[in-house]
């Protein structure tokens, strides 16, 4: 039997990472939950600078991927000091992506105003220790416009466009990108569902394309990634499990369940790909994300970032929020992955 560790496309994939990248990764971490050489990291005054050209963009999605689950007050008020808490985190563990997305954003909670302030929120708390790509809902060509302007004029990095909810044929789709495209400098990321026709021609005609959120299937993850890997940075939206089919075929980047909270997770998963150890990251996905996939809820994933002490667990009604009972059950099974909420103690 051929050596699993040696699948089709690891050793380009490893030729992209950086010896800086592994040190980040390998680096000692302190009892606070960040690198030694990183733990007085704190983020600075957010500036903005001239947008990344799409391919430098590109180039540098590369790594775990931290996905704000917008968390809310006992009042249901947006949680901004939660969100620069799980930020500040984040980046002091060594994480260089920051991305917002609707569905774990709750932008149906939100009002439009809510999503410009929490996107402002992500760019000031990142304070340029990563990249920061904000996120459109499906909306109407015009509002999509102007968030696009809105994220540029505050400092992120890219805007990710989901696909319009409400739209006609492949032509409408295209024309509304287009729209988004001319309106700004930066680079665009890709949401949705794309048929494999539309997305050539979104790419042949729209060149600020550099990348894709994908989280639809693995079959479907896996023949885009063939596809269209070379033109264009594809990462799975649904956990580190993703990146060990996404991986051999290109991918170099994969959305974290555990990097709002406990990011050191997220890191340990990222250094052993670093290293070629296909193996022990299979053996962590074992360990951490396959548990924590099969047991997901929102209530789950928000009453974990109480837990770890970044923010407060609850969710705009009529979601419900875990109750304190169920937040008890939250010990036993971190207690069961070995992971203690004081290794972040401040």
């Amino acid at each position: 039997m051929e050596d699993p560790t040696r699948l089709p496309g690891r050793r380009t994939f490893l030729k992209t990472v950086s010896a800086a990248g592994i040190a980040a990764a390998m680096g000692t971490f302190t009892a606070s939950g960040a690198p030694a050489d990183t733990q007085s990291n704190a983020a600075p005054a957010a500036t903005t600078r001239p947008p990344l050209a799409p391919d430098e963009f590109r180039k540098r999605i590369e790594g775990p991927i931290y996905s704000l689950p917008t968390p809310f007050t006992a009042t249901f008020d947006v949680d901004h000091t939660g969100i620069k808490k799980s930020v500040d985190r984040a980046a002091k563990a060594g994480i260089r992506l920051f991305m917002l997305t609707s569905g774990n954003g709750e932008y149906e909670s939100l009002t439009y105003d809510e999503v410009k302030a929490l996107t402002k929120t992500m760019v000031e708390a990142t304070g340029g220790r990563g990249l920061v790509v904000a996120a459109s809902g499906g909306w109407w060509t015009a509002q999509t416009v102007d968030y696009a302007k809105y994220a540029e004029s505050i400092g992120a990095d890219a805007v990710q466009i989901q696909i319009p909810t409400r739209r006609g044929g492949d032509d409408t789709v295209v024309k509304h990108y287009k729209e988004v495209s001319a309106a700004t400098k930066l680079p665009i990321v890709l949401h949705g569902d794309f048929s494999a026709p539309l997305l050539r021609k979104l790419l042949a005609e729209i060149p600020a394309i550099a990348a894709m959120k994908e989280d639809v299937t693995l079959d479907y993850y896996i023949a885009r990634q063939i596809e269209f890997g070379e033109r264009i940075a594809i990462f799975g939206g649904g956990g580190e499990h993703r990146f060990l089919v996404g991986m051999p075929y290109g991918s170099r980047a994969f959305y974290s369940v555990y990097a709002p909270f406990a990011p050191l997770v997220a890191m340990k998963y990222w250094a052993a790909f670093q290293s070629g150890d296909i193996k022990q990251a299979a053996d962590l996905v074992r360990k951490y994300d396959h548990p924590y996939i099969q047991k997901f809820s929102k209530q789950f994933w928000h009453g974990s970032m109480e837990y770890f002490g970044v923010a407060q667990r609850y969710l705009r009604p009529p979601m419900e929020s875990y109750t304190d009972a169920q937040m008890k059950e939250l010990k036993p099974f971190f207690d069961g992955q070995g992971l203690d909420p004081g290794a972040y103690a401040s």
